[in-house]
């Protein structure tokens, strides 16, 4: 994994692959962005790729500043980032403390297609994904009861999309209901800034009777405690990073299928440099196909679905590697 660093912002870009024809991650702002943070989504992408076959290298980026100085660092990254990567292909999409409008002057150069930077469209890409990962680990969803790890406008949208597919949402966030939330009852609730779910306020919503669980809310959002009280048998992250290696250990002790996150979240890829004529509809499906091949490729073992991913995509990137980069995004 290569560092380099950009000049006059206070920022960084790792590439993880350095000999990778492009790379792509995302930039994040904050007083300080840990090396060691941006090193585990730049190989969770990498291994992302590898998953759906692309010869493409994870990447990640940090600009730490005083919030004082933040406008000007992050316009400087924006100036200085080709100067710094050189004739390397580096793309990188907005995170934590950056706007897409801060990115402006990086698209110039950026191959990928608008789609991907449609930013329904990337959600909608993402709950896709999602869903049919969980549709292939627990069977169609239709009547499968879920709960959503957080209650913010990326869950709501999962929630949704889960809803749409003929699924019950028991719990969402800190609020469960043993109906579910109904589709008119998001949109009441998303309308008002004041609201409060109906239903029980509860410790944890992942603890409430469930059959599959999708987390995501923030990294390491499961750790080996939470996950000892997770309720579904079923566990899919809609985010990188989700779950901690111990929580992993506990979940195969208690015979609970954590799918992989980086297959899991990787269906808006699909949509950066899709076939000539495709549209968000036709990519959308591309996504679910592509997603439950890649599972349903895996062997099924004792050894957990996580690692048998990553055996998979390290088999891919050993026929463009000479070495595989070390350390796994678990």
């Amino acid at each position: 994994m290569e560092y380099v660093s950009v000049p006059d912002s206070g920022g960084f870009v790792l590439i993880d692959l350095p000999n990778a024809p492009e790379s792509t991650g995302i930039v994040r702002w904050a007083r300080k962005i840990l090396k060691d943070g941006a090193a585990g989504l730049a190989r969770s992408m990498t291994y992302s790729y590898a998953a759906l076959g692309l010869k493409v290298s994870g990447a990640s980026a940090g600009i730490s500043a005083d919030p004082k100085v933040r406008g000007e660092s992050v316009e400087a990254f924006g100036a200085n980032l080709a100067d710094a990567v050189g004739d390397r292909r580096v793309f990188l999409d907005a995170g934590k403390g950056v706007s897409e409008a801060d990115l402006a002057p990086l698209r110039v150069l950026d191959t990928r297609h608008t789609m991907y930077f449609d930013p329904e469209t990337h959600q909608a890409l993402t709950n896709q994904g999602v869903l049919a990962a969980a549709a292939w680990a627990h069977g169609p969803l239709a009547g499968a009861r879920v709960a959503i790890d957080g209650g913010g406008d990326g869950e709501v949208s999962l929630a949704r999309a889960a809803l749409a597919e003929g699924a019950r949402v028991v719990a969402l966030g800190g609020r469960t209901l043993a109906s579910g939330f109904d589709a008119e009852v998001l949109d009441a609730w998303a309308g008002d800034a004041d609201g409060v779910l109906p239903g029980e306020a509860v410790a944890d919503g992942l603890h409430t009777g469930s059959d599959v669980a999708f987390v995501g809310a923030k990294t390491n959002s499961v750790d080996h405690d939470r996950m000892a009280g997770v309720a579904a048998p079923v566990v899919v992250p809609y985010a990188r990073l989700a779950v901690t290696t111990r929580a992993l250990a506990v979940a195969a002790r208690a015979d609970r299928r954590v799918l992989p996150d980086f297959v899991t979240v990787a269906g808006p890829l699909s949509a950066q440099w899709p076939s000539d004529g495709a549209t968000a509809e036709s990519v959308a499906t591309t996504v679910r196909n592509l997603i439950t091949e890649v599972l349903a490729a895996l062997p099924g073992g004792d050894d957990g679905l996580v690692l048998e991913a990553c055996i998979a995509a390290e088999a891919f990137l050993s026929t463009w590697q000479d070495e595989l980069p070390f350390g796994r995004p678990i």
